[in-house]
């Protein structure tokens, strides 16, 4: 049974499972009454050889088989990360690491009679076909979509690249009760792959000399992404400085994190990995290149959902004293994860094989609650210069990125009440620290000496 596995450092790219062992006691009870026909001993025989010789922390099976369980057990409980994915999760698993999927290129809106269409791709499936915003989805290869799950319209909407899906709609207007009205028209969409933004740029401070960079998650489309984001504004002209927002930002893929660092430093270690197996150990470090910006002035802005990928970045640019960190102090994530998948059974597990260190050798992660269920210790890196957040600031900040990241797919604003301009507390502390620099810059490096009088 060959498996091919990936590296991830993420806090939340799918909801976890509450552990592997658990799963798999209940998916091969279900199983046997027919429920699971993907699991069997062979995926369980290789679940359990894959936590024994692959996890951080050795795990002793020489006391017999329970042991070995209770074993299992315990870290489950202690590690949240570990997760056994069956074959729709791994799908879900394999599109958000990937930042792409085979779709429409749509977003939509349950309503009564179904979906309706909110934002479209330009150039995307359902724009070629026809289908516009304000569009009611009511059916998809025959099968109402009124009341059906998120789950279930995944099922029918999404597919392979190239294959197609009958889609009933019903065009507008909608009634002032929010119903639609009209004849139900069909079409067929050509599923394509879509790669939904996860790279938004904005343009800051006088005459637009500054770049806010917000980077969504670390998934495989995002790393071209901020190459280009960054390479388009150079063209222009360089920027006078650079703020990169981590916020709300819980991870993803580790050699996105490492080539995002890898742009703002000449050379130097940018993390460390250390496990129990051979590929589970390495170090990797910046390469000097041609397009890299390793002196202008930049800013990482974190706070407490900055997790993971996250915090590889702004560890190694704290650590080389390459970038301000400011913001909140980041989540305290630093297990590296190997999602292992099993081609012929289309599932996957989830083990947490390595722990990670910055360039100084620092690891903050965050320690289970107590037995008596007290909060952990704090963990996460600490901002250079911290700047909280209040409540209604975030929730502000929230309807503004939702506006922003409707605009690619031509959503009208969601929060027209948040202007698109307006800068949060957190930008704006960064912003002055960015002037200050620009105003010691233009300070001459050698004055003359005071004059005896």
């Amino acid at each position: 049974m060959r498996a091919s596995h990936a590296l991830v450092v993420s806090a939340s790219i799918l909801a976890l499972l509450a552990g592997f062992l658990l799963v798999s006691r209940r998916a091969g009870a279900d199983a046997r009454r027919g429920a699971l026909d993907w699991w069997d001993e062979g995926v369980e025989g290789f679940v359990r050889r894959r936590v024994a010789g692959t996890y951080v922390d050795e795990l002793d099976a020489t006391s017999g088989p329970e042991a070995f369980y209770r074993a299992m057990k315990a870290y489950v409980r202690f590690d949240p990360y570990c997760a056994f994915y069956s074959p729709s999760e791994t799908r879900e698993w394999q599109e958000s690491t990937a930042g792409r999927y085979g779709g429409l290129g749509i977003k939509i809106d349950a309503v009564a009679e179904g979906l309706r269409i909110v934002g479209l791709l330009p150039g995307g499936p359902a724009d070629l076909a026809g289908l516009a915003i304000g569009d009611t989805l009511v059916a998809a290869d025959g099968q109402p979509l009124a009341g059906l799950g998120l789950a279930e319209v995944t099922a029918l909407l999404k597919g392979a690249p190239r294959t197609p899906v009958r889609v009933g709609f019903v065009r507008g207007p909608v009634g002032a009760d929010g119903a639609v009205a009209g004849p139900t028209r069909v079409v067929v969409v050509t599923r394509e792959l879509v790669r939904p933004p996860t790279v938004y740029v904005r343009h800051l401070g006088d005459r637009g000399r500054f770049l806010h960079v917000r980077l969504l998650d670390f998934a495989e489309e995002t790393a071209d992404a901020f190459d280009r984001a960054l390479d388009q504004a150079a063209r222009a002209g360089p920027p006078a400085g650079i703020l990169l927002d981590l916020r709300e930002n819980s991870g993803g893929v580790l050699g996105v994190a490492v080539r995002v660092a890898d742009r703002f430093l000449r050379r130097g270690l940018i993390m460390r990995m250390q496990g129990r197996t051979p590929e589970a150990n390495r170090p990797y470090s910046a390469s000097d290149r041609p397009n890299d910006l390793p002196d202008t002035p930049l800013i990482v802005l974190v706070n407490r959902a900055s997790a993971s990928a996250s915090e590889v970045v702004a560890g190694a640019l704290q650590d080389h004293r390459r970038a301000v960190l400011v913001g909140e102090r980041t989540y305290g994530k630093f297990l590296v994860q190997s999602i292992t998948e099993i081609p012929s059974r289309g599932v996957a597990v989830k083990l947490t094989t390595s722990r990670y260190y910055t360039p100084s050798g620092r690891s903050y992660q965050a320690a289970p609650a107590g037995p008596d269920g007290a909060p952990p210790e704090p963990a996460g890196l600490i901002p250079d210069v911290v700047v909280p957040l209040g409540r209604e600031d975030q929730e502000r900040l929230v309807r503004q990125w939702a506006n922003e990241e409707g605009g690619p797919w031509g959503q009208t604003p969601r929060f027209p009440e948040v202007a698109a301009d307006w800068l949060d507390p957190q930008v704006e502390q960064a912003l002055k620290l960015l002037e200050g620099e620009q105003v010691l810059r233009r300070i001459p490096r050698e004055r003359p000496g005071p004059r005896n009088g």
